[in-house]
């Protein structure tokens, strides 16, 4: 058995390659935009966490090492077939939002929004939540959406004269729902909200919750970068603060920062609001254009996947240990694709 953590990064790297080189198309390694250089080298393909599901599926690999957090490996397991095995590098990569809205606590709001509008509420939960959040919408008719495709679910669900219930995250649902030009029709609850009244009068109740690495920048530093750099133009995830997305040039999902920035011409100037991984690879990549962050913000979680966790993970795999893996119960897969599925039929 080989000692992982004996070896030196370039033994572990070594390792690595011999095994994807034997497994060849029997193994499929997706990676988000957010993870580090040192996983990112062994990616067969970057993305976001449901354009990487999506293709995890589609691939005939039987094993996908998805190397994200571990509500992006539950949507791949969701999304692939019974004969694949989905693993992420360190199940302790979880993730904050989602940490905002655990079923119990939603099932509880969700009773009381019942009690106001019987019937006309929808419910939507962004992809960054708990498989059992995802559940619960497909079991009340309800949608996953993604920070591209949200905007275009809530029209669906307004313009059907229903109401939006959206979680876990409140920056993405305040963002929406002012670029629908319903800011005063939106309001914020959580597990303790009091104000019963007040949620009765709005069309769209977005979730208490936030994403740590989006909520570090701030009105400040827009303005900062205005100063230094006039001619830039600053884009920044819709999960930052309404404010910070005002005051931007552009906002939009990773995938839309991604091409917006490779596509512009030689000698542009970028300022980026989200994480930092990302935001540096893009600087390395477009060395003859302005790259820059708006502030250094790294996501904890994002980091805990390490090419030793990888190594480990496949020499289990090749070993023929199946434990290591993202396992679902049944009924919740079932629901949250059908949340899934309704979000892929509207979008």
């Amino acid at each position: 058995m080989i000692d992982v953590k004996g070896l030196t990064d370039a033994q572990v790297d070594g390792y690595i390659w011999k095994i994807k080189r034997e497994l060849g198309d029997g193994l499929f390694i997706p990676v988000h935009h957010y993870q580090r250089d040192e996983v990112v080298q062994f990616a067969d393909c970057i993305g976001d966490s449901l354009e990487l599901s999506r293709m995890s599926a589609g691939t005939p690999s039987r094993c996908i090492l998805f190397c994200g957090v571990y509500f992006m490996a539950e949507i791949a397991r969701t999304l692939a077939s019974e004969d694949q095995q989905v693993h992420i590098p360190n199940p302790s990569a979880g993730c904050p939002l989602a940490d905002f809205a655990f079923h119990e606590d939603v099932e509880y709001v969700w009773a009381l929004l019942q009690e106001l509008h019987p019937g006309e509420y929808v419910p939507v939960t962004y992809a960054n939540s708990h498989i059992e959040v995802k559940a619960f919408c497909g079991e009340n008719e309800g949608f996953v959406c993604t920070s591209s495709n949200a905007q275009k679910i809530f029209s669906h669900i307004l313009m059907e004269k229903k109401r939006v219930f959206f979680l876990p995250d409140k920056n993405l649902g305040l963002n929406t729902a002012a670029a629908l030009g319903m800011t005063d029709d939106c309001c914020v609850v959580d597990r303790h909200s009091q104000d019963v009244l007040r949620l009765g009068e709005c069309s769209i109740v977005v979730w208490n919750g936030f994403c740590i690495v989006h909520r570090a920048f701030t009105l400040g530093q827009v303005k900062e970068w205005r100063e230094r750099e006039p001619e830039a133009r600053i884009i920044v995830h819709p999960e930052c603060d309404p404010d910070v997305v005002q005051a931007s040039d552009e906002s939009g999902s990773t995938s839309k920062i991604k091409t917006m920035v490779e596509g512009s011409p030689e000698g542009s100037k970028w300022v980026i609001g989200t994480e930092y991984n990302m935001v540096r690879r893009l600087k390395r990549e477009n060395p003859g254009k302005l790259v820059e962050p708006l502030e250094v913000s790294i996501c904890e979680n994002m980091s805990k996947n390490s090419r030793r966790d990888l190594l480990e993970i496949l020499l289990a795999y090749r070993s023929g240990d199946s434990a290591r893996q993202v396992v679902l119960p049944a009924g919740v897969k079932a629901n949250a694709l059908r949340a899934i599925s309704r979000m892929l039929r509207i979008s």
